[in-house]
């Protein structure tokens, strides 16, 4: 290609022109938008090779060569905070296609841009922990925290400081940032080393002399193999670490003489007597040890000696701490589930699922995802499908059973997100729905690249093979709509879409039929029965200034569509709905003024005069409004309240700006010059303004008018204005005030 070996040879003008033919032919090619935003980058028009680089990234937001142009252009120009969104997004690709190295490479470049890069930041918390750099992620915690105190968000501040505690609970370093927090002092990161530091406990332990009455060793024999905690699934690697907080009680300074009770118990469960274990912890508990990981371990012992209420009560007590809350809920699903409540298996399964997700993304994602577990289980169950119910359970204990569940969990978020669109974030517990969850996954894998490559046919082909599989993946027959507005089979792609919101609607799951009508209307912005649909939607769950935005722009359409009648329905119905706010008036204010709008066009001036009453009423010093009423009162020939609202609103003027005042008189007289009370009210104006000459002129034109009219007692009182001015033929003014006086005239 031409324009290819332009640019090789960093021909940037002729590049330019070459990639501009190309684009003529082809509007739509990345790789040539991309050269195109080289070349004028090398020819030093930055602003147009940016303009090149963003319609890159609208036609794939995930082009890693126009993010990385896209994110030099951006430091260049000094646009510090968007070059580190750009490579934040980077890191977010290159995560998604399982390049950790990589994405943290630009998670670091993005925090060193922007230090509050704080989604930056907690990517690589993340990453760091997932690759077992555990002083890493804890240090970038802690930098989290930091970064939170000096925002005054305390409770997100504590939360990182607990995530650094989690990967270092014995860290000096960590340890001092909680301390630091809760004097309120600055957090400092960099207490926490690149190396541990050497273990504060073990002179204690060297000096234990003797036997191990207890069987001690064995258990702390866990803090020094992790074998078995890798090993384990979810609740097995809870159960290890409350064991392990059961054994340290030994080392606290405490006088409590639960501590050797439980040294007892962990002896006899060592031992595998787990009646002897259960009567022991069970004790404790009785006497008010009030600790999370015994009722977790005492829990689940009773679930292995078949005691399934006693078991139930502990797990629920162990789930009301959040570092046992997935575990716990989850043994409480298995343990419904043995006992075929397979509705409480579910709900529990689904808890326990949810408190895991949410820790999977961030921001505005955190309390939609929230949101979509509120109904999931309700939704779920009521589909009464006792076999996909008993399917669904499996696969959930398949999935949390594995040692890798972690880094199973953390694939499938990738591979979610980089599927989901932003405003409908998938959640786990979809993921985990049905067993066909991987021919869906990579259908819709499948489908980005064939609508990346414009293949239409075979991306429609292959999304309905999947819908003939799995009919109920509502993302499926999302995508299956994308595909029709390619094909520009828009009434398809819109009836589709219709058809994925009134299921939402079915599964109880308003927001998301929401964002479908959202979609639909940004295709269709005139289709007033959608719009419709959304409104309803909006009222039904109490968002009612939404419902009023839609009242306003539905009303709008049908006025455009020459509906005229039916606009003005929709905008009493928006009045009559804003009466539930505290303060309507803002919206009463909008809908009226259109409606007088539409009364006066249609020469209906005695209903457009009513609608701006009522647009008084809410707002009596609204200029406009009272000149309005002014001239649809003249037009009427109604001159008592045109004259009592033109009182009101010259009065107005008159403490605000006299000039407007005269420039309103002036032009009424224009339109109405034989209305005697306007010609008077213009003569006073003149003389405020201090234009006597003109006042003068405007006086003999209203005293002849009276005259005329025979009305001799007004144009006494116009004769003697004038000559209170002191005209310049005085003399005559008085001769002529006899003469009216002696009815001479």
């Amino acid at each position: 290609m031409h324009a290819d070996r332009f640019s090789e040879q960093e021909n940037w003008t002729d590049a330019m022109t070459a990639y501009r033919y190309a684009l003529a032919e082809f509007p739509n090619n990345a790789a040539a938008i991309i050269g195109f935003g080289k070349a004028a980058l090398g020819s030093g028009h930055v602003d147009m090779a940016k303009k090149a680089f963003v319609q890159a990234l609208r036609i794939n937001p995930s082009n890693l060569e126009a993010l990385s142009f896209m994110g030099d252009v951006q430091e260049r120009t000094g646009q510090l905070d968007a070059a580190a969104e750009t490579y934040l997004r980077m890191g977010n690709v290159y995560a998604s296609r399982n390049d950790l190295d990589t994405a943290i490479d630009h998670w670091l470049r993005a925090t060193r841009l922007a230090s509050g890069q704080s989604d930056a930041r907690h990517k690589l918390a993340e990453a760091y922990a997932k690759q077992g750099k555990a002083r890493l992620a804890a240090r970038e915690y802690l930098s989290l925290a930091a970064t939170f105190q000096r925002q005054g968000d305390l409770s997100l501040m504590n939360d990182m400081i607990e995530a650094a505690q989690k990967l270092l609970p014995k860290d000096p370093g960590v340890r001092a940032a909680r301390e630091a927090a809760a004097a309120g002092e600055r957090i400092d990161p960099g207490q926490v080393k690149d190396t541990p530091p050497a273990d504060a406990a073990q002179p204690f332990v060297d000096e234990v002399v003797g036997e191990d009455p207890y069987g001690l060793d064995e258990l702390f024999a866990l803090d020094e193999t992790k074998e078995q905690r890798v090993s384990a699934g979810l609740v097995e690697t809870a159960r290890q670490r409350a064991m392990e907080a059961l054994a340290n009680l030994i080392f606290e300074d405490s006088d409590d003489p639960n501590v050797m009770l439980i040294m007892q118990a962990l002896d006899a469960q060592s031992r595998k007597d787990t009646n002897e274990a259960i009567k022991l912890f069970q004790q404790c508990a009785d006497a008010g040890a009030n600790m999370p990981f015994l009722h977790f371990n005492l829990g689940l012992l009773h679930r292995e000696r078949g005691q399934l209420n006693e078991a139930i009560h502990f797990l629920e007590l162990a789930a009301e701490d959040t570092q046992y809350t997935p575990s716990a809920y989850f043994a409480l699903g298995d343990t419904y589930y043995a006992t075929n409540e397979l509705d409480m298996a579910v709900k529990h399964l689904v808890e326990a699922i949810r408190a895991i997700d949410v820790q999977t993304v961030s921001g505005h994602r955190t309390y939609e995802l929230s949101q979509s577990y509120e109904v999931f289980a309700d939704n779920f169950l009521a589909q009464s499908d006792s076999d996909k119910i008993r399917q669904f359970i499996s696969s959930t204990q398949n999935f949390f059973s594995s040692p890798s569940w972690e880094q199973k969990v953390y694939d499938a978020r990738m591979r979610m997100n980089s599927l989901s669109e932003e405003e409908n974030t998938m959640s786990l517990a979809e993921f985990l729905e049905t067993p066909e969850t991987e021919v869906m996954v990579t259908t819709l894998a499948l489908t980005t690249e064939y609508l990346r490559q414009n293949f239409l046919m075979t991306a429609s082909e292959e999304c309905l093979r999947a819908i003939q599989r799995v009919p109920s993946f509502l993302p499926l027959h999302a995508r299956l709509a994308e595909i029709m507005l390619k094909q520009n089979r828009t009434d398809d792609a819109i009836n589709k879409y219709l058809y994925i919101a009134k299921v939402y609607q079915m599964r109880n799951q308003p927001e998301q039929s929401v964002n479908v009508y959202q979609k639909v209307l940004k295709i269709a912005p005139m289709d007033v029965t959608v719009r419709a649909k959304l409104i309803d939607m909006y009222t039904s769950f109490g968002s009612i200034e939404e419902a009023l935005d839609q009242y306003l722009v539905l009303a709008d359409s049908y006025y455009q569509l020459a509906q005229v009648d039916r606009a003005l329905e929709k905008y009493n119905e928006a009045i009559r709905l804003a009466d539930s706010l505290e303060t309507p008036n803002s919206w009463k204010i909008e809908a009226l003024t259109r409606i007088a709008d539409i009364f006066n066009q249609r020469f209906e001036w005695s209903r457009a005069a009513d609608a701006l009453t009522q647009l008084l009423a809410i707002s009596p010093n609204n200029e406009r409004v009272m000149r309005q009423l002014v001239e649809l009162y003249l037009k009427q020939n109604k001159t008592a309240p045109a004259i009592a609202k033109l009182d009101d609103l010259l009065a107005l003027y008159q403490r605000k700006k006299p000039v407007a005042a005269l420039d309103l008189l002036q032009d009424l007289v224009e339109y109405y010059p034989n209305n005697l009370l306007l010609r008077q009210r213009l003569a006073v104006a003149l003389v405020q303004n201090n234009r006597i000459e003109d006042a003068i002129a405007e006086y003999d034109a209203l005293g002849e008018m009276q005259l005329e009219n025979g009305l001799r007692d007004e144009a006494i009182q116009t004769v003697q204005a004038i000559i209170n001015l002191g005209p310049k033929d005085i003399e005559g003014y008085r001769r002529l005030l006899a003469q009216i006086g002696g009815g001479s005239i």
